[in-house]
């Protein structure tokens, strides 16, 4: 199971909580992506106008990252150190400022990026530099079509009708509640469901009945417990699953297909 060194969910000083200035270009084409067997999302990413880097697209990530190699090569400017909440528990970590980030021609100026062991992405493929967040994803409408293995930049989503879920922020992250109230981050970083408990779980995994997303239903999805407290959320819904996800602008809500 791949670990979750992408998902930063929280971050503890205010200077990082707002959105960066962003534009698309809407007559872009789509972005290929390299899908991994595990369902990862690798892209390339251009950064303070150099690269393209590859990068992991992850929906699950409340901000951007990057490597430390990464960082001293494009002399990010350190401007903050902050407390980072991750999987693994609280770590302290640099934060720089990115001038741009790029993905073919859609553009977000002064991203806040925690600097993190090169080391520790390579968990997440062969050289990738970082993690491509909602600091970024967040202020497009697009779509992952994991069929075709591409990003398509979208027109601006209609959250009405029955095919259509809500989203609620939290964190920084975009979380859909299910019908019968469980929590879950729709999450293209994540290789299988995950459940958080807050004390050790009795059982490695407990099976989902069904899980339905608008028109689309899964049926029992086989989900990872794993101790982990995190107040505005229950759990991780792998996006791999899915034939093609689609996102609102500012996480308003998604549309599934299979």
């Amino acid at each position: 199971m791949r670990s979750f060194v992408s998902h930063f969910v929280a971050l503890a000083v205010s200077l990082l909580s707002g959105l960066p200035a962003a534009a698309a270009d809407a007559s872009l084409v789509p972005v290929p992506l390299a899908i991994d067997a595990r369902g990862g999302v690798i892209l390339e990413v251009r950064v303070n106008d150099a690269g393209p880097f590859r990068f992991m697209l992850d929906t699950g990530a409340s901000r951007s990252i990057v490597s430390d190699d990464l960082a001293r090569e494009l002399r990010a400017p350190v401007v903050a150190k902050s407390e980072v909440v991750t999987s693994a528990g609280s770590e302290l970590h640099l934060i720089v400022q990115l001038g741009s980030v790029a993905v073919a021609g859609s553009r977000a100026a002064n991203l806040l990026a925690p600097v993190v062991p090169a080391s520790r992405l390579q968990q997440l493929g062969a050289r990738v530099r970082g993690v491509l967040g909602q600091d970024f994803l967040s202020a497009f409408n697009y779509t992952l079509d994991y069929r075709r293995a591409r990003l398509t930049w979208d027109e601006a989503l209609t959250c009405a009708g029955p095919e259509v879920m809500r989203l609620v922020a939290a964190e920084g992250r975009y979380v859909l509640r299910l019908d019968d109230g469980l929590r879950l981050v729709p999450d293209s970083g994540a290789e299988v469901a995950v459940l958080f408990r807050s004390s050790p779980p009795t059982e490695t995994t407990a099976t989902l009945r069904a899980i339905r997303l608008g028109t689309v239903t899964l049926k029992n999805v086989v989900a990872y417990n794993v101790e982990r407290s995190d107040a505005s959320a229950d759990g991780l819904l792998p996006l791999h699953q899915f034939s093609r996800v689609s996102f609102a602008a500012g996480g308003a809500c998604l549309v599934a297909r299979r």
